[in-house]
């Protein structure tokens, strides 16, 4: 069975909030909070928002896919 691309995508951003908590281990000046409150927390929100929505689509058409086969 294939992957889902929402649970890929969580992986993902698991991923890349990993790395961002390791950098900000060692880079701490206001170009870090602003990349932080800026870029970083508004990225991983819309990201998990998105993976969110295309999991309920996901289930949705897999839902329909059962309910349709003969």
């Amino acid at each position: 069975m294939p992957t889902r691309p929402d649970r890929d995508g969580e992986e993902r951003v698991r991923v890349l909030g990993a790395a961002w908590e390791e950098a900000a281990g060692y880079w701490q000046d206001e170009v870090a909070r602003h990349f932080e409150t800026d870029h970083w927390t508004p990225l991983a929100e819309r990201s998990r928002a998105y993976l969110e929505a295309l999991r309920a689509l996901l289930d949705l058409l897999e839902t329909a896919n059962r309910d349709t086969e003969f």
